[in-house]
């Protein structure tokens, strides 16, 4: 390569680096930068000297014709690449990005993979290891340090700013890449590699072509060797050629620390992030920083404040003692000055006293990072991205990484609004926050929300813009197209519920017709009762939102009315899968039919009801609901219920439709047996009057049973029946003698497990 070409070898997000990067150009002075990225980002490299660029953040590159194809190209203040492109910025140099288009390689993913034969590349060869791992960590290997990480931190991060480290670097890879063989094609990886790298080849001869000054190229310290050899033009262009293309679409994001984090799956990630960054502020303000006591005594002080603010005891002598006992572990490993593992071990010792849980704190907030990018205002974004930065500074609500709860008043015009965009972002997928429960203590006027912002809801923005440029054009026309894709009567009833939480009225109502059009021509029964209650529940919130209540009443009572009609037909001749998810249906539908206070539905709904607790051709545990709603809902005497249930628990019939029976009967409360001696007597002597085989037959049913209610329920439902066993409970069952003590103690075993308290066992 020609003597003007200067090869800058970098880890990619590296303080050390960048700061021996800065020291290089200032004394290189190059007439033009050239940095290993996506040359489709050329244009967006300028806004990186904005004052209001908050690092981190990313270039989002993705597909214009599918976004879900995208790429990440993320950025920290102590990236080398970040402070290369700020340094051309002030110098007025020109800069560009050189390596392979991501157009070409978002298009390779879009395009079916072809079977491979890898005969030469296998997975564990040192070839493989060093292309598709951290090279690093086999120079780790050879020169005894724990991974790559350690190495190069040893090596570049914690040694201060000079650019003669580039030189040691270069070294340090050709020797690396020796031995590997110059075929591309012998792996998929190489060959990725070799085309990346001939493509950065080719960018530089561009460059000398344009300028007789110095270049200066920043790119990954792998690349160095092959970009310093000499290879002949055609031979690149033959690597290049036929390589797929498609549009791509770029912009500025913000970014999280914790993404930074290799842990997060990155692959160019650093283990550490929130300490590179107090590296970085320390590189910037001077070489006074990096001396070992200051540079001890400033993290030290970090973590103590830290400590202090999650309640713990942290005082200015252990603070003192920590950075000390830092200082001291670096010398003794002959370290310049302390490192991560070093600051760590002291922390432990000093600050936290060998307790690892609040260093977990430390850990999380501190050495990985929380903080999340910003982008300066006149950094052009795609329109939804735009649109949700003018909805967040219009809220005060600032994207987060770290997952907090928000509570909403749904009656204040900014809790309204903060609900609205929530659940329009809902509508989109760009699930930034989770809708966790609404306050018991207003009724229905509190939301409660859990949110966290993660890089990969710019993505979703992306793919949102094929519905509109606005979230609230987006989210109306997701939900329609949403909408018209299906005939589920229960989707179209809840969209319609999305729709009028996320105030779209116009969108509300084109579900709304298509849900009357299904609701038409539905045949299915449980489909109708699983409907109903979502449009209930939109009714609750008439009065914090504009609800459209009338409409959606008669709607609600028209389904209701088909519901009734048809519930007998429904529940005869059902399987138990069928059975089961019919109760759950009517379940909710009969708790929905109770909010909706139509007296003349109510009727007709406990009429239904009584029908099936009394027909035989009817799936056993629908007719043992329906007779305990009647109970409950005082439709049915006392003697009546005790009749039913002595019918369906009678030895004539079989023990498995007796069990779903009682399943059905019992649902998710033992109140009702607790409370009523005569319910009580039934259930304890039918039990009593099982045999052996009819009893294991009929156990997982009653496990189902009692494994629905609570804890507490279970616990007196056995006091119960120690009762009855030491005769302290007079009920028509067998006689105390024939359930003595010492027979009910060696049944306990079995009747906890049946009462699911088998784990709850103190």
């Amino acid at each position: 390569m020609d003597e003007r070409v200067h090869l800058f070898g970098i880890r990619h997000h590296g303080p050390g680096s960048a700061a021996s990067l800065l020291v290089a150009l200032e004394a290189l002075q190059p007439a033009i930068v050239l940095i290993e990225g996506p040359p489709e980002a050329d244009d967006l490299i300028a806004y990186a000297g904005l004052p209001g660029m908050k690092p981190p953040v990313a270039l989002l590159a993705y597909a214009a014709e599918e976004p879900a194809q995208s790429s990440f190209f993320p950025f920290a203040g102590f990236s080398p690449e970040w402070q290369a492109m700020r340094w051309a910025g002030r110098h007025h140099r020109p800069v560009r990005f050189i390596d392979l288009p991501i157009g070409a390689s978002l298009a390779a993913r879009m395009q079916p993979e072809p079977a491979q034969e890898d005969a030469d590349g296998e997975a564990g060869s040192l070839e493989e290891q060093l292309y598709r791992g951290d090279p690093l960590d086999r120079l780790a290997e050879i020169s005894g340090h724990a991974d790559g990480e350690a190495f190069w931190n040893a090596l570049v991060e914690s040694r201060g700013a000079a650019k003669e480290v580039f030189a040691v670097i270069a070294e340090a890879m050709t020797e690396l890449r020796a031995g590997l063989p110059e075929d591309p094609a012998r792996s998929p990886a190489a060959l990725r590699e070799a085309r990346r790298e001939a493509h950065m080849r080719l960018r530089i001869r561009e460059a000398l072509k344009e300028t007789d000054g110095p270049i200066a190229v920043i790119c990954g310290a792998w690349h160095v060797p092959a970009l310093a050899r000499k290879a002949a033009v055609a031979d690149d262009k033959a690597l290049l050629k036929d390589l797929p293309k498609t549009k791509v679409e770029v912009t500025w994001i913000p970014w999280t620390e914790t993404r930074l984090a290799a842990a997060s799956g990155y692959g160019a990630g650093v283990s550490s992030p929130g300490w590179y960054a107090h590296l970085w502020q320390l590189y910037e303000g001077g070489t006074a920083g990096m001396e070992p006591d200051v540079f001890a005594s400033s993290w030290q002080t970090r973590v103590a404040t830290l400590l202090r603010e999650e309640g713990h005891a942290a005082s200015t002598a252990s603070v003192i003692e920590a950075a000390r006992l830092a200082t001291g572990l670096a010398a003794l490993r002959e370290l310049a000055v302390p490192g991560l593992v070093e600051m760590r071990d002291a922390t432990l010792a000093a600050l936290c006293h060998g307790d690892e849980a609040p260093f977990r704190v430390v850990e999380r907030r501190l050495i990985i990072g929380e903080a999340v990018g910003e982008l300066d205002e006149g950094v052009p974004q795609m329109p939804l991205a735009a649109d949700l930065a003018r909805w967040q500074k219009r809220l005060r609500l600032k994207p987060e990484a770290v997952a907090q709860e928000i509570s909403l008043d749904l009656r204040s015009e900014t809790g309204l609004a903060k609900s609205t965009l929530l659940h329009r972002l809902d509508l989109i997928d760009v699930n930034w926050g989770r809708l966790s429960g609404t306050g018991s203590g207003r009724g229905t006027f509190r939301e409660i929300w859990v949110i966290a912002w993660t890089p990969e809801l710019s993505v979703k923005l992306a793919e949102a813009l094929i519905h509109g440029v606005t979230i609230e054009q987006a989210a109306a026309g997701a939900a329609v197209a949403s909408a018209g894709e299906t005939n589920d009567i229960r989707l179209l009833a809840d969209l319609v519920r999305r729709c009028l939480m996320s105030d779209l009225a116009g969108a509300a109502e084109r579900c709304i017709g298509l849900l009357q059009a299904a609701a038409v021509n539905a045949g299915d029964v449980v489909s109708l009762m699983r409907a109903v209650p979502p449009l209930v529940s939109i009714l609750r919130y008439g009065s914090a939102r504009k609800m459209p209540t009338e409409a959606l009443a008669a709607l609600a009572r028209a389904m209701a009315v088909e519901v009734n009609a048809g519930l007998g037909l429904a529940a005869v001749n059902l399987d138990d899968e069928a059975a089961a998810t019919m109760r759950k249906a009517m379940a909710e539908f009969d708790d929905a039919l109770g909010l909706l206070e139509d007296d003349h539905l109510s009727g007709e709904w406990l009429k239904r009801l009584h029908d099936l607790s009394d027909d035989g051709a009817v799936a056993p545990v629908l007719a043992g609901f329906s007779l305990r709603r009647l109970y409950d809902r005082s439709a049915l005497a006392g003697e009546e219920a005790a009749a039913a249930f002595a019918r369906a628990l009678s030895p004539g019939n079989a023990p498995k439709a007796a069990g779903q029976w009682l399943e059905g009967f019992l649902g998710s409360s033992a109140e009702i047996i607790l409370q009523d001696a005569v319910l009580f007597a039934l259930v304890d002597g039918w039990l009593n009057e099982q045999e052996a085989e009819a009893f294991t037959e009929v156990l997982p049913m009653l496990r189902r049973a009692f494994g629905g209610f609570g804890l507490s329920e279970r616990r007196r439902l056995m006091a119960e029946v120690a009762k009855v066993t030491l005769g302290q409970r007079a009920v028509a069952a067998p006689a105390a003698d024939d359930l003595a003590a010492p027979g009910f103690a060696a049944a306990l075993p079995l009747l906890a497990a049946i009462l699911g308290l088998d784990r709850h066992v103190r």
